[in-house]
């Protein structure tokens, strides 16, 4: 004889198949995402500084000058792929974006999560990856400080025009 399941256990009672588990989930990521948004800021602040600080003083472009542009592009990729998480798998507010999707004013905050965020740290993924690019391809040590400041500083720019300051620092 096989073991009988109690009526109701499982699936509808918060077992793996249930839509417990995904708000659980949902919970963590959104912590970790904006709690992971002050790695990405400190990162971006970093690779702000440093590059400055060749510019002023003339230094010559070493490898562990980019260490913190790409520390920098690698905590956005992080951050790009949990929100991405969010609003594409867990986040219940995708679903209401895609059912009231031209009745949203533009100062509300599905619109804001469901437009202006996921577009501006889209392009701000775009451009970490792009300043990294021409920074490498860039000749000469002044030229290349001077491009970091300037790419990595638009970068951090549209991270900080991006997030959502109203919102909690942590949610717990």
């Amino acid at each position: 004889m096989g073991r009988r399941r109690r009526p109701g256990a499982g699936a509808a009672c918060g077992g793996l198949g249930s839509l417990n588990w995904r708000a659980r989930l949902y919970g963590i990521v959104l912590l970790l995402h904006g709690l992971w948004r002050w790695v990405v800021i400190a990162a971006g602040a970093a690779a702000l500084a440093t590059a400055a600080l060749g510019l002023s003083r003339a230094a010559p472009w070493q490898p562990g000058a980019g260490r913190f542009a790409r520390l920098f592009g690698i905590a956005l990729d992080v951050q790009v792929l949990m929100g991405a998480s969010l609003y594409l798998v867990f986040s219940p507010l995708t679903n209401e974006v895609q059912r009231v999707a031209g009745d949203v004013g533009a100062d509300t905050e599905v619109h804001f999560f469901g437009a202006r965020h996921a577009l501006i740290m889209a392009c701000a993924f775009i451009s970490v990856h792009v300043a990294a690019v021409l920074v490498r391809r860039t000749p000469g040590d002044r030229a290349k400080h001077r491009r970091a400041l300037l790419l990595y500083g638009c970068t951090l720019l549209l991270v900080l025009a991006g997030t959502p300051w109203w919102r909690p620092l942590a949610r717990f």
